[in-house]
């Protein structure tokens, strides 16, 4: 690993979150944009608080891929702020993905050199995949679709917001801001682990010039996690994400030359899908200027995410048009 860092192949650290179970719900939208759309969407997407994150994106919908939050309490305004953009014929359709759980898989090092790149053999994982299919050893999918709501105060938050901003933060450094001592501090990070509210902690991974970005949606006829086993036998780093136990999202990065691979494997895969798309992310960007933990009201304790603003949002943003 140390190699790694020293060659710039692996970045900081990152914290793996997920809110849900404090009252924060996120959800991935895709938009078909109209040709208005494509150049007013980024200011709007930047005039709203509860997204965060976009990219221009290519597949079933060319338009933009969307990380938006919203409010458990108000889980209809991703709908409501898109039927708004569907309204004044910025957008001709859209799919919202509700984000349930996810597993960061590690990237698998093995089939890795730092001069020639990944060495995968794309062939052997598309023959292994019926195979993989018919075995009898079940596969446990490391993912939870329901996700109960947790006891949690202000300095939770606080805390998971100093750890967002940097991975690396020590515990020590994370008391002095906290006004706690490090030994509470240790408490208070072990039991958001064992809530799984902190899901683990990875590195960013650059291994490649040329990297190429996906998203693939699946969903399947009925739950079958042996499925999605096939995508952890992948050496590259991904990120499974579910919906529900029928509905996920494979996030997954590679060389463009290992592309036709990949789609082989889907081939493979599709008869046993109910349907199964992928998209582009090939120039994503941070949307917001506030911070996502900035959401949180610490005088409510409560996530606001108010909806009649962010239409009001939208509709600034077309008056300046």
């Amino acid at each position: 690993m140390k190699r790694l860092r020293e060659t710039g192949v692996l970045g900081p650290t990152r914290v793996l979150t997920i809110e849900r179970k404090l009252g924060l719900g996120e959800n991935i939208f895709l938009v078909n944009a109209t040709p208005r759309g494509a150049e007013v969407l980024p200011d709007i997407f930047h005039a709203i608080d509860t997204v965060y994150h976009n990219s221009p994106t290519y597949g079933r919908f060319n338009g933009y891929l969307v990380y938006s939050l919203y409010s458990l309490s108000s889980p209809r305004i991703t709908r409501r702020i898109l039927e708004e953009l569907q309204k004044a014929e910025l957008i001709s359709d859209f799919f919202i993905f509700d984000i349930a759980d996810f597993d960061a898989k590690p990237a698998n090092y093995d089939y890795y050199n730092s001069t020639l790149g990944w060495g995968w053999d794309w062939s052997r994982w598309r023959d292994q995949i019926p195979k993989t299919l018919k075995l009898k050893a079940k596969f446990e999918l490391p993912l939870d679709e329901v996700q109960p709501i947790v006891d949690f105060d202000t300095t939770d938050v606080l805390l998971l917001k100093h750890m967002f901003d940097d991975g690396d933060i020590t515990q020590k450094k994370l008391a002095k801001i906290l006004s706690l001592s490090e030994a509470q501090v240790n408490k208070r990070i072990k039991r958001l682990e064992d809530e799984k509210i902190i899901k683990g902690y990875r590195s960013t991974v650059s291994t490649t010039e040329n990297e190429l970005n996906l998203i693939c949606f699946i969903e399947l006829e009925k739950p079958q996690d042996q499925l999605l086993s096939v995508f952890y036998q992948l050496p590259y780093p991904a990120t499974i994400t579910m919906e529900s136990r029928i509905r996920f999202a494979i996030q997954i990065a590679f060389n463009s030359q290992d592309m036709m691979g990949f789609l082989k494997g889907l081939d493979v895969l599709r008869p046993h899908l109910a349907s199964c798309f992928v998209q582009t992310v090939h120039d994503a960007k941070m949307s917001m200027d506030s911070h996502p933990y900035d959401l949180y009201n610490e005088k409510t304790s409560r996530w606001e995410t108010p909806g009649s603003e962010y239409l009001q949002d939208v509709q600034d943003v077309l008056k300046r048009e």
